[in-house]
């Protein structure tokens, strides 16, 4: 069942109904002051299709961990297990 996110002008509260594609224009009870002046708000859509695009997005594997491609000095921290940050900790 769609999710349907609402604002109430009167006291500023955003809230959201599980409702049927049929009951989506019905006015919504504002839950904090009872207003039916309540407007829909239009936000972003989520969808997720197990084997699609989405998949790689939402899990994503580990990252692998960059060969430099370049000498670097002895003491960066790259390719030294040094942290970036002065007076880092050597792992």
């Amino acid at each position: 069942m769609p999710r349907y996110q609402f604002a109430c002008p009167s006291c500023e509260t955003t809230f959201e109904e599980k409702r049927t594609f049929s009951r989506s224009d019905e006015p919504a009870a504002c839950p904090a002051c009872d207003a039916l002046t309540t407007d829909k708000v239009i936000g972003a859509a989520m969808f997720y299709a197990p084997g699609s695009a989405a998949k790689a997005m939402l899990d994503p594997k580990p990252a692998l961990r960059a060969v430099p491609t370049a000498a670097h000095a002895g003491g960066c921290p790259c390719c030294s297990g040094r942290s970036g940050a002065a007076g880092g900790t050597v792992l």
